[in-house]
């Protein structure tokens, strides 16, 4: 799904400073406007054993908002009680805040990803060592950087993998080789890790794409779901058909506050294993007023609002499934079909 929009927004430049942080102290420290606080983690960064306060905040007009025009990074020293903040440069959908040992000196590292929100699929990614209090940007690893057809360092998924039992921390990235999704010629599954001071290959593995069935993929059209309770009605692209199921529930544990929550599910070909591709939960206007600006954010995004009620999105954080297996590529694919922009719609009383 790509609801990308034209960032309008200004760099966070008071807190900028190519990149590195500028430390203050608390009683001093203050967030730019319009920045909502994403995940918080609380580790040890700086290797003093204290644990250390990390917080990833996105820059946006509502919590509620899908699209995060500038992320930040502020870290709270647990020793010394001082702030320091970290501009990403980078804005993104669905950020992830992750804190392994990718450096391998027993000290966590921060690391951030983000969907990019275009058609390709790819995913920005930042990685910073704190060590001494002396933050670092650790560059990207990368094989196909400058080959015709791969962007270079662009991975569709790039994740810390166990390098050993001690707690040391590798990365594994996943390259496409075709600009978007619709043209992958082949999938690049790279291996690394750090040492001294650059990213070392290890492991590397090329996979063509499945090539999927004609028959019912190009005969079959997409379908409408109605549910005329909640009053909402979403097109759903031929890609789906027979790999999903749906749940309508009135009430629910996960979003008590709803009038309505509707689950629209991946179900494997075997059927014995299901994973959320995106819930439709409504809110009463009031309701939805009531939540906090951090109830919000965790929620989701609002698709519309009307009649008094708010029609708000949840999407998953990450692929449940192994990138490269059968059911990976075809929980990404359905994802990146579905056009929410063109295919939801409320009903007409």
């Amino acid at each position: 799904m790509n609801f990308k929009k034209i960032l309008t927004s200004t760099m966070v430049a008071s807190l900028v400073l190519s990149g590195t942080a500028m430390a203050a102290s608390n009683n001093s420290f203050k967030l730019p406007s319009n920045m909502h606080k994403l995940v918080q983690k609380q580790v040890d960064v700086t290797g003093d054993k204290k644990a250390d306060i990390i917080t990833l905040y996105g820059q946006k007009d509502k919590a509620s908002d899908i699209y995060n025009e500038e992320l930040l990074l502020v870290i709270n020293d647990g020793k010394s009680k001082k702030t320091s903040s970290i501009s990403l440069h980078d804005g993104g959908y669905s950020p992830q805040l992750l804190v392994p040992d990718l450096t391998g000196d027993k000290v966590a590292d921060i690391m951030v990803t983000a969907d990019d929100g275009g058609s390709g699929g790819y995913k920005t990614s930042h990685i910073y060592t704190l060590k001494n209090n002396k933050p670092v940007e650790l560059p990207q690893p990368g094989l196909a950087k400058g080959k015709i057809g791969v962007q270079g360092n662009a991975f569709i998924q790039l994740k810390p993998i166990a390098l050993n039992k001690k707690g040391a921390y590798a990365l594994q990235g996943v390259e496409r080789v075709g600009t978007t999704a619709s043209d992958t010629i082949a999938y690049v599954t790279s291996d690394w890790k750090w040492n001294q001071g650059k990213w070392e290959l290890f492991n590397v593995k090329i996979e063509q794409p499945k090539k999927e069935s004609n028959s019912s993929q190009d005969t079959v059209k997409s379908t409408v779901y109605k549910n005329s309770e909640a009053n909402f009605s979403v097109e759903l692209p031929a890609s789906w058909n027979g790999n999903y199921k749906v749940r309508a529930e009135k009430s629910d544990s996960m979003f008590p506050s709803a009038k309505h929550v509707v689950y629209f599910d991946y179900t494997t070909k075997d059927q014995k294993d299901s994973q959320s591709l995106i819930t439709i939960s409504v809110f009463a206007q009031n309701d939805w007023n009531k939540l906090s600006d951090d109830d919000k954010s965790q929620i989701g995004g609002i698709l519309a609002e009307a009649n008094g009620m708010v029609y708000v999105l949840t999407t998953p954080q990450s692929n449940p499934f192994d990138p490269q297996s059968a059911d990976g590529k075809k929980f990404d694919q359905m994802f990146k079909d579905l056009n929410l922009k063109k295919g939801f719609a409320i009903l007409k009383k």
